[in-house]
């Protein structure tokens, strides 16, 4: 049996300006029947909802069903029969920490969004983070950074440390600056201070435009699969 440190962690990758057959076939998993919206629970299509731009809106939902479609294949579940929730925010105790399967079967999962990308990431047996940013030209304020704190030249840094505190659960209720990154080459990194426990950080090659990094305990070790979409040229 394999040890929960040994489980490598997948990673889809996948565009989030698409229809939902669209999203189906990039991912290479086929669509239940029926409105995929509906899989979505309260609390999924209130969030989505709230957002004024259409873009915005409709790129929040996608990436809902793409986790859903994710989870439910690797739970042998239908999409709507996923249940998700969120830990306590470390910070204040709110229902608004890091998502979570409930009922799981000790899967963890990450999500990450950047414009019209998004990243998935499971794991079995331990908890696992993963974060996407675009390059874009020029400075530019980093999510979750006040303006001047965060430019393009701190996206390597910023998408591992931000893939490190998602996989310990802290996010950003802990400061980013005061952890601690020490390279283990090829991409590999260890953050070894400043967070509530060690892990691993993998860098993502997922082309010049994006920079994405995923991590957790042990996954030096144990590595990263990462699926990309699939196209009509794969």
């Amino acid at each position: 049996m394999t040890e929960p440190t040994d489980a490598p962690a997948d990673v889809w990758s996948f565009g989030l300006d698409d229809t939902a057959d669209g999203l189906g076939a990039a991912l290479a998993l086929s669509l239940p029947p029926g409105d995929p919206a509906g899989w979505l629970d309260d609390d999924e299509r209130a969030r989505a909802a709230s957002a004024l731009d259409a873009t915005v809106r409709h790129r929040l939902l996608l990436s809902r069903v793409a986790l859903r479609l994710v989870v439910g294949r690797a739970l042998g579940r239908h999409p709507r029969d996923v249940r998700l929730g969120r830990e306590p925010c470390p910070r204040c105790g709110g229902p608004h920490g890091r998502p979570v399967v409930v009922d799981g079967d000790d899967l963890h999962l990450s999500l990450s969004r950047s414009g019209g990308e998004a990243l998935v990431a499971l794991r079995r047996g331990l908890p696992v983070g993963v974060d996407v940013e675009q390059h874009v030209a020029g400075p530019r304020p980093l999510p979750g950074r006040p303006a001047g704190r965060g430019v393009v030249d701190d996206l390597p840094r910023w998408v591992r440390v931000e893939a490190a505190l998602k996989a310990t659960g802290e996010g950003l209720a802990r400061d980013p600056d005061g952890v601690l990154l020490r390279s283990a080459g090829d991409g590999v990194a260890t953050a070894a201070e400043g967070t509530a426990v060690a892990v691993d950080v993998l860098d993502l090659p997922l082309g010049p435009r994006l920079a994405a990094a995923v991590a957790g305990v042990g996954l030096a070790a144990a590595g990263a699969r990462v699926h990309l979409p699939v196209t009509d040229a794969t």
